[in-house]
């Protein structure tokens, strides 16, 4: 779709930042399938002609590496980590002047456990913000200097909501400050950095201007005002231990690195003023080959995939759709990344028109719609929540998964990064004989889909569920002495110690009072994991099934636990009924025990 230079005059911000905002959408789940690294499992063709005529379309990845080998089916229309990144960016903003805590506290350590697609050095700094670690001080100093030394695109392609927030500054300079903090976070070289300076410089510049851009103009203001966007910033108020550490990790050479990254990014600026002036001829793939996006050892730079997107945006702003497909179908270069941030320069530049129906068919289009409006509207008063202290950590991640396993579809459960979202079924994967693989689908209650996978090895052992048969409970009659009771409890061996405490705390209302790695007390029960209790007790064979346990429960109201047991769909062996006078039911717990629910009426 060509765009009417005139039309360009009258759209409004909140136009532009949607159009940028799902342009990138739109890019990246373009993109995401033609990229070698997505282990496309069918090698079938797709070209632009096809995209054009049927759309986004549905395929297939191999995903788990060599030890968790699995097939997951990608929906037509779905994008991958850098559209993810680009939204944990933008609901962290919804935070204020709090944005960086939420963004390494709760969304990077939420993000480790749906994310799809993600890169290396990304996934490795989430997994330290999981752990409670700076990625740049982690003691260890291979991990340290393996840090400083990435410089992948994986900032650039996540910083565009902070231009869009603050698109009618009049200077790049918070701005700047605001994506070289974001940058940090996940990668420590410059390259990353500058190339996320440069591009988030265009984008900014795109949003700003209200009049026709001239042909090349992007790229002459980014070559020409270098100074208002290549300087690093002090981020000491904000991250105090990295300036040091970067000057430890790299022999007190992080400022001359950072100066020869800039005039690496100018070159390749420099080039891509070259290639505009060929006018019309087809030299789109000549400069891409040029700037290295073929080439499998740099394709991936911030450098050099910010260059890229600003030249493909360039070169056919007046024919956005174009720009998006050259990127896109760029084979053999970071075909996702680079159409994602090409799509964005586009929208910022074009709005939301020249998408046409993409912009509804690309997964989550309405909350990506609603979040971008907010931001671009709003300001610098984008401030809608309060942050909180709470550090998600991998016992979060974990509790998630295990609640995600014993729920019903239309449950819903809260989520690391505070949202709430409806649980679908399970979604099993084609996958080895050694490998378990499931996913289940969840929807945010602002509107997002994400797919949390549980990936474990296969054994003989059946699967634990909630659901199990009836047990006929026999009674004997002995001859005992009378004992005087100072206190009771039973001791359950436990297959899944998650699922059990969720049972019992959760579900039940049974507080806990003392827990380890293999034992947690909830009032007079004491769960014990399975290979402890074995190994404590002498009990070493496989098949070995410990006996039936029956646990009786008392509480003030029955209506709310049983109304819980029902909810997470456990077998109920008995429904409400009255014994004594008293209302009573029973149930299965995770490990077929007998619980049976008493109410007390005082």
């Amino acid at each position: 779709m060509k765009v009417n230079e005139q039309h360009i005059n009258t759209i409004s911000l909140s136009a532009k930042g949607q159009g940028a905002f799902l342009g990138a959408a739109v890019g990246d789940a373009l993109g995401w399938p033609q990229e070698p690294e997505a282990r496309r499992i069918d090698k079938n063709t797709f070209s632009p002609a096809e995209f054009l005529k049927n759309g986004f379309q549905q395929w297939v990845r191999q995903s788990g590496g060599q030890y968790y080998p699995h097939q997951e089916v990608i929906l037509a229309g779905e994008y991958s980590d850098d559209t993810q990144l680009i939204l944990c960016t933008a609901r962290s903003l919804l935070y204020g002047k709090r944005w960086w805590h939420h963004l390494t506290k709760r969304e990077l350590p939420t993000w480790t456990s749906y994310e799809r697609g993600g890169g290396g050095a990304t996934k490795r700094s989430a997994k330290q913000w999981l752990a409670g670690i700076e990625p740049w001080s982690s003691g260890d100093l291979g991990k340290n200097k393996q840090y400083f030394d990435a410089g992948g695109n994986g900032v650039a392609m996540r910083i565009l909501p902070h231009c869009l927030l603050n698109a009618k500054e009049d200077n790049f300079d918070q701005i700047a400050k605001d994506i070289v903090a974001n940058g940090v976070t996940t990668h420590g070289h410059p390259r990353a950095l500058i190339g996320a300076l440069a591009y988030g410089f265009a984008v900014w510049v795109a949003l700003k201007e209200t009049n026709t851009l001239e042909y090349g103009a992007i790229i002459e203001k980014v070559l020409s005002e270098v100074k208002c966007w290549s300087a690093l910033p002090n981020l000491n108020d904000i991250c105090p231990t990295w300036k040091n550490s970067a000057l430890q990790t790299t022999n007190g050479q992080y400022e001359e690195i950072w100066q020869v990254t800039i005039r690496e990014m100018l070159q390749f600026l420099q080039l891509c003023r070259e290639g505009m002036k060929q006018g019309s001829l087809p030299i789109e793939q000549e400069i891409l080959n040029q700037l290295g996006c073929f080439n499998k050892s740099v394709k991936g730079a911030g450098t050099v995939s910010a260059a890229a997107a600003i030249f493909l945006a360039s070169r056919f702003a007046a024919n956005p759709l174009y720009g998006l497909l050259e990127a896109g179908f760029a084979k053999g270069s970071d075909t996702d990344t680079v159409a994602s941030m090409t799509g964005g320069i586009l929208g910022a530049v074009a709005g939301i028109e020249w998408l046409g129906n993409y912009s509804i068919k690309v997964q989550d289009a309405n909350y990506i719609r609603n979040l971008a409006e907010h931001l671009a509207i709003n300001q610098k008063n984008s401030q809608t929540k309060q942050a909180d202290d709470i550090t998600v950590g991998k016992m979060h991640l974990d509790d998630v998964k295990n609640q995600i396993e014993i729920l019903h579809s239309a449950n819903t459960i809260l989520i690391p990064d505070g949202r709430k979202a409806q649980v679908s079924n399970a979604i099993n994967h084609e996958s080895s004989k050694s490998t378990v693989a499931k996913s289940w689908k969840l929807t945010t209650d602002d509107g997002q889909s994400l797919y949390i996978k549980k990936i474990s090895r296969a054994t003989n052992k059946s699967e634990t569920s909630l659901n199990f048969n009836s047990h006929n409970q026999s009674k004997h009659t002995f001859e005992l002495q009378p004992v005087n009771v100072l206190i009771s409890g039973v001791e359950i061996p436990v297959n899944n110690m998650y699922q059990s405490r969720f049972f019992y705390e959760k579900v039940l209302g049974i507080k806990v009072e003392k827990e380890s790695k293999t034992f947690i007390r909830c009032g007079s029960i004491s769960l014990i994991e399975l290979e402890t209790y074995k190994k404590r007790n002498g009990i070493y064979l496989d098949n070995h099934k410990p006996m039936i346990n029956v646990i009786d429960l008392e509480v003030a109201s029955l209506d709310e636990p049983y109304n819980n047991v029902v909810k997470v769909g456990a077998r109920i062996v008995k429904n409400i009924s009255q014994k004594d006078g008293r209302r009573y039911f029973s149930c299965c717990d995770p490990d077929e025990n007998m619980v049976i629910v008493y109410e007390v009426k005082f």
